[in-house]
């Protein structure tokens, strides 16, 4: 029997019914000029990004930014995404087989899984890890609108070391560089908002800090930036990851497609930062 995970934030982060979910979806891109709408195409370069992950109403037309670079030549997704709670073991692999959304249900890629759980030591199955974190699940119905049918392996990750973000960058990446089928393609994304309930003004200069290290492709920088200024991106290690894995593949550019945070959408005193990044080779 087909083990699978269910939606453990539809009706809260975004809707659980699916006429509703993809009315709000494509009310995300309409309100964002790189969408189907606008004159950025998707870009076939484009090896993974960063997109924000907090309820659709506020991060979704951030987000949506990066989705519009997608097509359906893309078949799988590694997706980083952290462990808010830090449940279960600290860097997870699913076990199950398919995920579900009020979209339907993405198949966990196993075979990869294996391949990424052999190459790094400290990786493990776990379900715990996943069963009520949503920093990957709300991806999900983002992709399933703009890919239809595509494979996934979700990494949560509470606590690892910088080495140990490297250890698993490198293997990422790798698994990008072997596994490679004509006419198919595989993104990496990592899940992270970034400053958490501050000030606009202050948001916007913490903020400004961590991307400067994203976008100059510096992990160990960003890392050492989060510390130093107390910069509370709650995905910081899954980007790092992302950032090391860039570096590996010979990642050319990266590209800030959106900035903002929650006050834009409702004026608020304290707020939380979003961005979008294009990871293009």
């Amino acid at each position: 029997m087909d083990r699978i995970r269910p939606a453990a934030v539809a009706g809260s982060f975004y809707p659980s019914e699916a006429e509703e979910l993809g009315r709000l979806i494509d009310e995300c891109f309409e309100s964002n000029p790189l969408g189907p709408q606008g004159d950025k195409s998707p870009s076939s370069s484009l090896i993974g990004g960063l997109v924000p992950h907090a309820g659709y109403v506020y991060s979704g037309p951030c987000a949506a930014h990066f989705y519009a670079l997608l097509d359906n030549s893309i078949e799988r997704v590694i997706l980083l995404g952290v462990n808010h709670q830090a449940r279960g073991h600290r860097a997870a692999l699913s076990p199950a087989d398919f995920w579900q959304t009020p979209l339907g249900t993405v198949r966990i890629d196993q075979e990869l899984n294996h391949l990424l759980q052999d190459a790094v030591h400290f990786l493990k199955q776990d379900e715990a890890a996943h069963a009520r974190e949503h920093s990957i699940e709300v991806q999900l119905p983002f992709l399933q609108r703009v890919l239809g049918d595509f494979s996934l392996i979700p990494i949560s990750l509470a606590h690892i070391s910088i080495e140990e973000c490297f250890e698993l960058g490198t293997a990422v990446a790798d698994l990008l560089r072997n596994n490679r089928q004509p006419g198919t393609r595989t993104v990496m994304m990592a899940s992270s908002d970034l400053s958490h309930y501050l000030s606009p003004k202050e948001t916007n200069e913490l903020d400004g800090i961590a991307l400067e290290q994203v976008l100059a492709l510096n992990p160990r920088a960003l890392i050492a930036a989060a510390e130093r200024e107390n910069i509370t991106m709650c995905g910081l290690l899954p980007t790092a990851v992302l950032l090391f894995a860039a570096n590996c593949l010979d990642v050319k550019q990266a590209c800030l497609l959106k900035h903002c945070h929650s006050g834009d959408v409702t004026p608020m005193r304290k707020v939380v930062g979003y961005a979008t990044v294009a990871l293009e080779l």
